[in-house]
């Protein structure tokens, strides 16, 4: 809301004014005129006058400077002892040197010299000099007062004078009327009975002030009003009591209001408390209002509305510079305390006419820091602080569909705003959280120790800025009536930047699918440092940033990369990630099961990944990993492992993809597989080098290519291609946590896990989990080495259930074995038995069977 107080300073000036004038003008000076009237007049009519063809005078002097003269037309004693004097003119003198000289005359007046009462038979004037001294004589409106009445008594033995009809009087810039009077000269108070009014003007308008009662206090320089109302062209306010403390210069020191404190501004805006205390500067010009009891307010511009509560509040002004050298303040500071709320609604959104949104702040304590408005008379709101708890809640509802809900909080907020009271900064300290509940029910949260947002405006709609348009033309053809659409087009403050450090939480839930049976999982983020940017929908995480989905899968890096609009990640530097398997969701139908987690070779155990960097993209469900040739991306289920320079995971298929970046020839992939292998069928890692590597955790089978060349405990195998097919995971086979739910994991332990491959791997062997290979088959130039021997062929095939090793070739090209012992042997096939290290050669010219052994 704008504040008017330019509004309430003109009802503090034009009251103080009036009680200025009246208190110091009329009371003050004329107190000490009546008192010299009530000790010397009554006691010398009839003495020491002298006589003259007009009338008579009498003068009384003190000290060589003239008191006062008493000029009359006809005096009359009457036997009663009453004197009547006709047409009185009393001259009152001030001190030497101040040059004033007030006037009190009328027609008749009748004095009791019993009862000690002067009352007045008629008319009653009174003119008082102003503060500067010049005299009514000489300065026909400059700082004169004029009072008028009529049947005004005076009793000489109590200093009362009262009269109870209609009193008028005249001030610089005002009048003023009441009925009935009361005047103490020796208490100084005075009474003005009822029906008390006040015309005064500012800037050239007249403004009405009203009271039931007033009553003015010389000894305690105050003015007391019951039932006080002031109304100011189509402004207003009003009080139940109201006192006024002058200081001894006459200028308005505070104003005390008490009761059903009411002010209506030109805007319709209203403010209403159960009390206000108002300090006034020597210009009798607002300093600081105090409002206690229940601070409430209301305002209606255009498309906008606003109201706010609290229980106190504090209302601070400063000087304002103004042309023809008057002295103004506007408002500068405004604190609420205890309970307060703000809300303000908006008809109209920038981009849907017919929708309209809401913003509220609730806190224990808000500071507001003011300007005035480039080109304007009007003050704007620039900083706004909130403390104890504060919350911000901003609502976007459109004509159609569901609201979208942003809520900031925090221990201390501080909002910037432009021109226009347009928000523009808001940042937060202390347990700050940011929600945002957006349309289609998803659901995003963001805390940490500090905030810093920014804003920009959005343009408005062609559709509202034309029927701001034709508001225009309406006002331009109806001068003075209220168009009936907004009087400008807004724009919709939407988010441009957040950033949060210490201690960052954030998390993203997905809407609900219609009929699924339970909430989507929500994805998880940890860093010291976010920073978003809704121009690309990139929140960017650092601080030993870290994410989880909540089902399968965690990252952390030194950096993560988040796409709120596509939900991908990227992550750089000591990339570190784990996979599990999904729980089962509670209630699936039989046969739904959740996306599987990529595996490789060991079942449902935990996956883990380190690289240089990462990529994982939603839509496809697919991962991507990288590393370099000198330092490649790792990743390791139990015992089995993989090492790269690009490591791909598509979960959709299950499929894992190894290769070098670039037109790599050398054998940069490199996998491990635990097998029993040997003549004992002992556990132990078959290493397998090549150029790429395709493995189908569905299907069991790594198919590698390019220079491949298998490495194990009684030999090694190199083939151009290699099939690696492996037994059926065994149930049950899963690692500890795999089964629960993820998200009861803590992410320092899935990294701790995803740093240590080799204690992994032990605990992998100790559990009995790891993979078995079932078979192999190496194609293209094959080579079997073996200690003491070597075999060549076009084709070898291994199975692990018997230990067999079967070497093949072409009818051109027969496999060929050479051994220490028997030299070269060559057949159809040649079967190597690694139980017992024998070799049989099948086959030949001769179809003739050879069991060959070679010495180990």
């Amino acid at each position: 809301m704008r504040v008017t107080i330019k509004r309430l300073r003109r009802w503090i000036a034009g009251t103080a004014g009036l009680l200025l004038v009246v208190v110091i003008g009329f009371f003050f000076y004329g107190r000490y005129r009546f008192r010299r009237i009530e000790k010397d007049l009554p006691g010398r009519l009839g003495f020491n006058i002298q006589q003259t063809a007009s009338g008579f005078t009498f003068s009384q002097a003190s000290g060589g400077h003239t008191v006062f003269t008493l000029k009359a037309a006809k005096q009359i004693q009457l036997k009663s002892g009453h004197v009547l004097l006709h047409d009185v003119d009393i001259t009152m003198y001030g001190p030497p040197g101040s040059g004033r000289a007030d006037r009190i005359f009328g027609s008749d007046f009748e004095y009791d010299q019993n009862s000690e009462v002067a009352t007045s038979q008629g008319e009653v004037n009174i003119e008082l000099s102003g503060i500067n001294g010049s005299s009514p004589a000489a300065s026909e409106g400059s700082n004169t007062i004029r009072v008028r009445t009529h049947g005004l008594t005076f009793a000489q033995k109590t200093g009362e004078a009262d009269s109870s009809q209609a009193v008028e009087f005249q001030l610089p810039r005002a009048a003023g009327t009441s009925v009935g009077a009361h005047y103490n000269s020796k208490t100084g108070v005075l009474v003005l009975d009822s029906q008390v009014a006040i015309t005064t003007s500012s800037n050239g308008k007249s403004a009405v002030i009203h009271a039931a009662h007033a009553t003015l206090l010389r000894a305690t320089m105050q003015a007391d009003l019951t039932g006080d109302s002031i109304q100011y062209q189509t402004e207003d306010g009003s009080s139940d009591r109201a006192t006024v403390y002058f200081r001894k210069d006459g200028t308005t020191e505070k104003i005390d209001a008490r009761g059903h404190v009411h002010m209506t501004t030109d805007t319709g805006a209203t403010v209403q408390s159960a009390a206000a205390v108002i300090q006034m500067d020597a210009k009798s010009q607002p300093t600081q209002a105090d409002m206690a009891g229940g601070v409430q307010f209301a305002s209606t511009r255009g498309n906008e509305t606003m109201h706010g509560s609290a229980i106190e509040g504090t209302l601070q002004f400063a000087a304002l510079s103004a042309g023809g050298g008057k002295s103004q303040t506007e408002l500068r500071h405004a604190e609420f305390r205890r309970d307060v709320l703000f809300t303000e609604a908006i008809a109209g959104l920038a981009r849907d006419p017919r929708g309209r949104a809401e913003k509220h702040l609730q806190a224990q304590k808000l500071d507001v820091d003011l300007a005035t408005a480039p080109g304007a008379h009007q003050t704007e709101a620039r900083q706004a602080i909130a403390e104890g708890s504060p919350v911000v809640t901003m609502q976007q509802m459109p004509s159609k569909g569901p609201a979208q809900t942003t809520r900031i909080s925090g221990d201390r907020l501080v909002a910037l705003l432009g021109e226009g009271n347009v928000l523009r900064q808001l940042d937060g300290s202390g347990h700050t959280r940011i929600v945002d509940e957006s349309t289609d029910g998803s659901r995003d949260t963001s805390q940490g120790d500090l905030l810093h947002t920014t804003f920009v405006q959005q343009a408005p709609s062609a559709q509202h800025a034309a029927q701001v348009a034709a508001s225009a033309a309406h006002a331009v053809n109806r001068p003075g009536k209220t168009p009936p659409a907004a009087a400008a087009a807004k724009t919709q403050t939407t988010l441009e930047t957040a950033t949060q450090d210490g201690n960052v939480v954030l998390t993203e839930t997905p809407a609900k699918k219609p009929g699924a049976g339970t909430q989507p999982a929500t994805l998880t983020g940890w860093a010291q440092h976010a920073e978003y940017h809704a121009a690309d929908q990139v929140l960017h995480l650092s601080g030993s940033p870290r994410i989880s989905d909540g089902q399968t899968i965690q990252m952390a890096g030194d950096l993560i990369d988040y796409h709120r609009d596509t939900q991908d990640a990227a992550a750089s530097g000591n990339v570190r990630a784990t996979y599990r398997q999904a729980p089962e969701p509670q209630g699936a139908p039989a046969g739904q099961h959740p996306p599987p987690a990529v595996g490789f070779g060991s079942g449902n155990q935990p996956v883990h990944v380190i690289a240089e960097r990462a990529a994982l993209h939603h839509a496809s469900n697919q991962s991507d990993f990288y590393g370099t040739e000198r330092d490649p991306a790792r990743l390791w289920q139990d015992a089995d492992s993989l090492r790269a320079p690009v490591i791909e995971i598509d979960r959709n298929k299950n499929v894992l993809r190894a290769w070098g970046e670039g037109a790599v020839a050398d054998p940069v992939v490199e996998a491990n597989f635990t097998s029993a292998m040997g003549a004992k069928h002992q556990q132990s890692l078959a290493g397998i080098h090549s150029q790429t590597l395709v493995y189908s955790d569905k299907d069991r089978v790594a198919d590698f290519r390019g220079a491949v060349t298998m490495v194990q405990a009684d030999g090694a195998v190199h083939a151009d291609d290699e099939l690696v097919y492996l037994k059926p995971a065994a149930p049950g086979g899963k690692a500890p946590g795999a089964a629960g739910n993820p998200a009861k994991t803590s992410p320092a332990s899935s990294t701790q896990t995803a740093s240590s491959p080799r204690r992994t791997a032990q605990a992998g062997n100790s559990q009995g989990g790891n993979s078995q290979i079932d078979h192999l088959i190496a194609t293209g130039h094959v080579v079997l080495t073996q200690p003491g021997r070597k075999g060549e062929g076009a084709k070898l095939v291994y199975t692990a259930d018997d230990g067999q090793y079967v070497l093949t070739g072409t009818p051109q090209a027969p496999p060929h074995l050479w051994d220490s012992v028997h030299g070269t042997t060559t057949g159809t096939a040649l079967l190597f038995n690694s139980q017992d290290d024998s070799v049989e050669v099948s086959g030949g010219k001769s179809s003739a069977v050879t069991d060959t052994r070679a010495p180990k």
